[in-house]
């Protein structure tokens, strides 16, 4: 060959010479094209195909902005194909800057996404093949409903990124040339490899010969040359790897947030769009997969658009479209409780399994904040082995090493973990994704199998054409991995028989990022606790009245409402990153939730009394009970307070209802309170509490172990201001730096006794908080315990601003412990490494504690989830202040309380989660007198088994209830019950049975292992 016309020896401009090549290329994709007729009609909301069929249109022109935001468009484009386009593939291209779908006799074929869509300029959808092969006089009528908004939805923050959204930029139709589409995309492949393949390799100078090559025999003018270059790619793409090659799975993937920059009725849209697109792709590429992992948006489409949903379902059955994750949503795990994360699983299994024939066994949580060491015996309880994350590699300090292992839980369960190395779960199947995904495996000793998703995400739209034409062109191309399409199950599976000598995570898997989410909108966290309480109250009473009274138990109400409260706590909903329209949705439907609530727990009660003047306590706890609480109006008690009320003592077992009457307690111990010109002191017989003119405790001596519990010369109830700008992320993030500027330390400027014993005493203090807010105070102490109460009001008006209060105690401890569902776990009070630094944040359940092994001390709360602990002092997050994507996040007033409980002995040994169930769910009063003596179900003889759950089987035979050890000690309980039972089974989260269980009577003699959940089915007599 001529030196002279030989590829020159300069990659990097050889390199900028394919780049100039692979534009020129795609430009030629698409040759001829024509304008369409086009009319339009501004839709009054989202509404429904049929009516935007029959609604009134008018014509419309190119280069017209649609608006407000948020609004929907409908669009009739009317077309006829030219006769000189006989024997063309021939598509419809749109543009309207926004997201769209395109619908073809009143059901939606597939969406569509728009220039300024948010991942980039250009439209990532623009195309809808409309006919393969043209006979030419063809009618081409569709409708497209266009949403103005992007990906992600619109910009609080910065309106500039508003300005593109709503243009009509393109509508027409063009012949597509499929001859440089498939040249195209061989070159791709063939091009990046030459760039993205380590230099020094010699793949990378193959492949970088290979594309020069194509560049100089591509002719323009030639066709022939066309099949010529495809050669070239076809003799380099076919040369193969060796067995030992790393084996990367793929899967389609949307990860469609269910509500976060736009409301959950736009959700259900994006669901259509991208579900409709999927299933077109599935029938142009058959090994494609595509996984949809919440089971409420495969609900949404079975209510809302069934022809759409009868067409999944086929694809479900042929192994395409994979229904995988097992829950109801992809929820949040730092907040919700317990019984909650349960019921993710039961309810979505149960979705999956009646409507797909299987349930999953792959856990889904690709984008959530971090997950509770409880997960994996929860996981395991509910059929699931598998679990999927990529989140921890957002984490600031301490990035994953490991992307394979086993992570196991409090109890010692396990479930195999995969982390997809690519760290994104929506990766574009790009060859430049594929080579990183290799590259930053963690686990290549132990195993060669990997799984990459790929999709548009977050805002949905999903996988593209691009990228399976990439993926069909990588299967099994030396220097690249052996890429595969792969259904979740199979990757698992693959990677469970691969896997050798796994390491093992013990614990939870703490997200060292986005912290600010345990605090940011405070209402929805307060809503859905106080929901989760009001279901749990209702299902054990609704229970008990159809053993005792007979009564039809709510099964379809209680489905209902577990749903929505389910559904809010979405890992973008409860954590408090949407925008403002989401927080008025679901306030709204905590709003329903509580007031049908109160009717069911009502009905219920209303079959369990007898009308009676007198009242009945309700104590809906599964310990036993002795209080300070306001009774009736017209009760005897031993104090009456400012409002009137009468206090008086009462006690009363786990789970029963008695006579009011017959549960009051004469009590001698009184409690006292002395003002001075110091403060205020408070005592009873257990402590006596010192507290100034500021609202500050400056001394609480417990009295029996006589012990100081206030760090000396400090002061505890110290409320403090701190400026919170996180450098990015506003609601997510509160980063470390936010302790090192105070901007408040707010004190009492009014302080006064409200109420002054025998049975309780309070002050009431004031204060103004930052700039604009103010917080009013009850502190009080009852003559019966060492509890100190905080009842809290604040009107909240500040701006990037965090308030916590702070309590350093006089103990010493390398660790404290928090309270996390069904157990605890315990964290570092120091800074030693990277990773207790990460933990200067952390989320906990309704306590934390501080002990010494002989003493400590719990912090309480009834709706807060952020606490910290550094060095003696231990504080609670009480508000945050973000402005981005809600700009009036936590504006308003917010009423929340906590406690401080002294104790003797550790957490563990206290029962302190007795304490804070009795500091969230009071007991309950309602007239009317039991039918029966004795009105309860169950009993356990040990307080350290929760008797967490009463309620009926999901199959309508008997009773379900949950139990779980707490303290994280074996131990050997007994169970009590009143009502005769055909039979008792174990049976797990699910209500599958396990194995039945021989009991002597009306008992059972349990043995539990360290935080064991055990669930029991009594089937009806």
């Amino acid at each position: 060959m001529n030196g002279d016309i030989c590829m020159q020896k300069h990659r990097d401009l050889t390199l900028k010479r394919l780049q100039t090549f692979q534009k020129l290329l795609e430009s030629k994709i698409y040759t001829k094209a024509m304008p369409v007729e086009l009319s339009h009609f501004a839709a009054p909301g989202r509404i429904k195909v049929e009516e935007a069929m029959h609604a009134q249109y008018q014509t419309v022109t190119l280069g017209t902005r649609f608006q407000p935001f948020w609004s929907t468009h409908w669009f009739k484009v009317h077309s006829i194909i030219p006769n000189d386009w006989e024997g063309q593939e021939v598509h419809f291209l749109w543009d309207s800057s926004s997201e769209a779908c395109i619908w073809v006799d009143g059901q939606p074929k597939q969406g569509l996404t728009g220039s300024n869509n948010g991942y980039s300029d250009d439209p990532v959808r623009s195309a809808f093949p409309v006919v393969l092969k043209a006979t030419g006089g063809e009618v081409v009528n569709l409708m497209v409903e266009a949403a103005m908004n992007n990906f992600f939805g619109i910009s609080t923050s910065d309106p500039r990124k508003n300005e593109g959204i709503g243009w009509l930029r393109q509508a027409e139709l063009a012949i597509f040339d499929r001859n440089v589409w498939n040249i195209y995309w061989d070159y791709v492949i063939v091009a990046d490899m030459a760039r993205y393949l380590p230099q020094d390799s010699p793949r990378a100078g193959q492949a970088l010969f290979a594309a020069n090559q194509m560049v100089n025999t591509i002719d323009w003018d030639d066709l022939t040359s066309f099949q010529l270059a495809r050669e070239i790619a076809a003799e380099f793409l076919s040369q193969t790897n060796g067995e030992g090659q790393h084996r990367l799975s793929v899967l389609g993937h949307a990860h469609i947030d269910t509500a976060w920059l736009w409301p959950i009725a736009e959700t259900k849209r994006k669901c259509v769009r991208t579900f409709s697109s999927a299933l077109n792709l599935m029938e142009s590429y058959p090994q494609f997969r595509f996984v949809c992992s919440q089971a409420q948006q495969l609900n949404w489409i079975k209510l809302e658009y069934p022809a759409l949903y009868q067409r999944i379902q086929k694809k479900v059955r042929a192994g395409q479209f994979i229904p995988a994750g097992g829950t109801w949503v992809e929820p949040d795990t730092n907040v919700p409780n317990g019984e909650s994360l349960v019921r993710q699983f039961l309810y979505g299994q149960k979705f999956f399994d009646q409507e797909f024939g299987a349930i999953s066994e792959i856990f889904w949580e690709p984008d959530v904040f971090g997950y509770s060491a409880a997960l994996p015996q929860i996981m395991r309880l509910a059929g699931v082995k598998y679990f999927l994350t990529q989140k921890l590699s957002w984490n600031e300090f301490n990035k994953p090493i490991r992307h394979s292992f086993l992570w196991e839980g409090l109890d010692g369960s396990r479930v195999l973990a995969h982390f997809p190395p690519v760290d994104t779960y929506n990766s574009l199947a790009t060859v430049k994704e594929v080579l990183f995904n290799v590259k930053n495996y963690q686990d290549h000793e132990r195993s060669k199998e990997s799984i990459l998703l790929y999709g548009y995400g977050d805002g949905g739209g999903g996988p593209s054409v691009e990228m399976l034409e990439q993926i069909a062109r990588m299967g099994n191309v030396d220097g690249l991995p052996l890429v595969e399409h792969r259904s979740p199950q199979d990757f698992f599976e693959r990677l469970e028989h691969d896997l050798k000598d796994p390491t093992v995570w013990v614990g939870e898997l703490y997200f060292e990022n986005h912290r600010g989410t345990y605090t940011s909108q405070a209402a929805v966290k307060l809503g859905n606790r106080r929901c989760e309480e009001k279901l749990h109250d209702v299902e054990f009473l609704s229970s008990l009245a159809m053993l005792f009274s007979k009564s039809p138990y709510p099964f379809e109400e209680l489905l209902e409402l577990w749903q929505q409260v389910l559904t809010n706590q979405f890992h973008d909903i409860l954590p408090g990153s949407s925008i403002a329209e989401v927080y008025q949705d679901a306030k709204a439907v905590y709003k329903e939730v509580l007031a049908n609530g109160d009717q069911l727990r009502k009905k219920a009660l209303k079959s369990l009394l007898k009308e009676s003047e007198g009242y009945t306590l309700v104590n809906t706890l599964g310990c036993r009970r002795l209080e300070v609480i306001p009774l009736p109006e017209g009760s005897s008690g031993q104090q009456v307070i400012d409002t009137g009320e009468i206090l008086g003592v009462v006690e009363i077992g786990p789970y029963q209802l008695q006579p009011l009457e017959t549960t009051k307690k004469q009590e001698n111990r009184i409690v006292q309170i002395i003002e001075d010109q110091h403060g205020f002191t408070l005592e009873n017989d257990f402590v006596q509490v010192k507290i100034n003119m500021n609202g500050q405790i400056t001394s609480l001596i417990e009295k029996t172990n006589h012990r100081q519990c206030i760090a000396i010369h400090e002061f505890a109830n110290q409320f403090v201001l701190y400026e919170d700008l996180p450098y990015d992320y506003d609601a997510w993030n509160a980063d470390i730096y936010y302790a090192e500027k105070i901007k408040h330390r707010p004190v009492a400027n009014q302080i006064r006794i409200v109420e002054s014993g025998p049975l309780r005493v309070k002050i009431a203090l004031e204060m103004k908080v930052g700039k604009e807010s103010t917080l009013k105070q009850t502190i009080s102490l009852t003559a019966i315990s060492t509890q100190i109460d905080f009842e809290t009001w604040v009107e909240w008006q500040e701006s990037h601003s965090f308030l916590r209060v702070l309590f350093p105690l006089n103990l010493r401890s390398s660790f404290a412990t928090y309270e996390t569902q069904y157990g605890w776990v315990q964290r570092p009070t120091h800074y030693n490494t990277s990773f207790d630094l990460a933990q200067f944040e952390v989320p906990a359940q309704r306590w934390a504690d501080f002990s010494e092994p002989d003493f400590g001390i719990s912090l309480l709360n009834n709706c807060k989830y952020g606490y910290a602990c550094h060095g003696s002092v231990l504080s609670l997050s009480l508000l945050r202040a973000p402005k981005d994507p809600d700009p009036n996040a936590d504006m308003g007033a917010h009423h929340f309380s906590y406690a401080l409980w002294p104790h003797a002995l550790t957490p563990q040994l206290s029962t302190v989660w007795w304490q804070a169930a009795q500091f969230n769910q009071p007991l309950q009063f309602v007239k009317g007198l039991p039918v029966q003596n004795d009105l309860q179900l169950f009993m356990v003889n040990a307080p350290n088994i929760i008797l967490d759950t009463i309620k009926a089987a999901e199959d309508g035979d008997g009773i379900v209830i949950r139990m779980v050890e707490v303290a994280g000690i074996h131990t050997k309980s007994v169970l009590y019950w009143k009502n005769e039972f055909l039979l008792v089974e174990t049976c797990d989260l699910l209500e599958r049975k396990l194995e039945s269980v021989a009991h002597s009577g009306k008992k059972l003699e349990i043995d539990f292992k360290p935080f064991e959940i055990i669930s029991l089915h009594f089937h009806a007599d």
